[in-house]
């Protein structure tokens, strides 16, 4: 997984979506949200797009080298380095990850 480079300048959410959605149903995830830097900018800058997943039945099989994987997958696609966390961490105290979830954080996807 390396550093991926762009000749875009912006992206709204509604490409982010365009791009996203496909994916979140092939790796079977349940609902997913964007969150920090990109919930709020269109600019694309050096900082990874962030997304919370809930995962499913599907996703819970994944091994870490297929959650690796799966990440290439976004960041080919997106061509921004990606974060991609699971909604389990959530459930912890005291957690940076928790605070910038909650500052904001928009669902951009979710298995109807």
């Amino acid at each position: 997984m390396g550093r991926v480079t762009t000749t875009k300048k912006e992206i709204t959410l509604n490409e982010i979506k365009e791009i996203t959605t496909p994916l979140f149903k092939k790796y079977g995830f349940k609902s997913a949200y964007l969150f920090g830097y990109y919930a709020d900018n269109t600019e694309i800058i050096d900082m990874d797009m962030e997304f919370m997943v809930e995962d499913s039945e599907v996703t819970e099989e994944l091994d870490m080298l297929d959650w690796y994987d799966m990440i290439d997958d976004f960041e080919s696609h997106l061509h921004i380095p990606c974060q991609i966390t699971d909604m389990d961490i959530l459930d912890s105290d005291h957690n940076y990850i928790k605070y910038k979830f909650n500052q904001k954080s928009i669902l951009i996807y979710e298995d109807k």
